[in-house]
């Protein structure tokens, strides 16, 4: 597996983590306590799950597994432009971990710069899911046609 790939997946496994370790936290603070989660902390155990652990590997398993471009790419085999599979990781990693650092902070204090840092997070994981669209469109091939 390529070094980028790994770096996708294994990413992706820590966000899996992270997910299942704070949804049983806040099950477990609820049963116990009976605490509600503030709805802050909700979206992020869903941004954690969608963004980091499922994007984060459908993005990296495709990029590996999506029939090759073997002329446009041949430094990975025809498998992804390099650059841009890095910029589509930095940029959706980054962008998370801003919402995480963000969310929480504006939530509760309504501060003008965490607000900010949402709006840089969303942004920077649009770029990176339409740079994904992007670099990972041309392998998609209509039925029918030769690998």
């Amino acid at each position: 597996m390529p070094p980028v790939i790994r770096l996708y997946v294994k990413t992706s496994l820590l966000f899996f983590i992270l997910t299942f370790a704070s949804g049983a936290v806040f099950m477990m603070l609820n049963a116990v306590h009976g605490t509600r989660m503030p709805h802050d902390l909700l979206l992020l155990h869903g941004h954690l799950g969608f963004v980091g652990w499922l994007g984060l590997m459908v993005m990296g398993v495709a990029w590996w597994m999506f029939p090759l471009m073997k002329e446009q790419h041949p430094e990975t085999r025809g498998r992804y432009h390099l650059p841009t599979a890095y910029a589509v990781y930095y940029l959706t990693v980054g962008g998370l971990l801003l919402r995480v650092a963000g969310e929480p902070w504006f939530w509760r204090t309504g501060h003008p710069f965490p607000r900010f840092l949402l709006v840089v997070s969303a942004l920077a994981q649009l770029a990176g899911v339409a740079a994904f669209a992007a670099g990972i469109w041309g392998r998609v091939r209509p039925i029918g046609d030769s690998l």
